[in-house]
């Protein structure tokens, strides 16, 4: 994609305090990620006001589960809104663990989205079932991959992790 985001993210699922970001943002911390559904929405509401005049300086990442275009698109608009921005740098397909979740509705979606200029990048988000959902999201073309990952998964897991960097 060309981003460059620093070693350390902010991940902003349980933060309550954005002075946090805030201050992880003047340490150097460039890349704060987010999602529509957590804590309700308020958590994009309060990334939205800790990167306020800061936008340039940061990429952000915000997520949805959403299964449908229209709904898909609906929660990317909530999402620009509460984020106080007009784009996000990259747009997940949230939680997803088959292959069957990655519908050519939600694409359709996503595609919209980037074009429209409000995504620069999509990608999926996924917690388990690796194995699936790895291989469909370079067979459908996502430009991002975000995965859990620790030192067990390693023999079954760096596999596909070398297929996705190749894609």
């Amino acid at each position: 994609t060309g981003l460059k985001v620093t070693t350390v993210a902010f991940g902003s699922m349980i933060t309550s305090d954005g002075s946090v970001i805030e201050r992880a943002i003047d340490m150097g911390v460039n890349y704060i990620d987010t999602a529509y559904g957590y804590q309700g929405g308020n958590c994009e509401s309060m990334v939205g006001a800790a990167i306020k005049g800061k936008r340039g300086k940061v990429v952000i990442s915000t997520k949805s589960s959403a299964e449908t275009k229209a709904q898909a698109l609906e929660h990317l608009d909530t999402s620009l809104k509460r984020l106080g921005t007009d784009y996000v740098d990259i747009w997940f397909v949230h939680a997803k663990s088959r292959a069957g979740q990655l519908t050519d509705e939600r694409l359709e979606a996503n595609q919209i989205a980037k074009k429209a200029g409000k995504v620069r990048f999509h990608g999926v988000s996924t917690h388990s079932g690796h194995a699936d959902i790895i291989p469909a999201t370079i067979q459908k073309g996502f430009d991002v991959l975000l995965t859990s990952y620790n030192f067990s998964m390693g023999s079954s897991i760096d596999p596909l992790l070398e297929q996705a960097k190749k894609a």
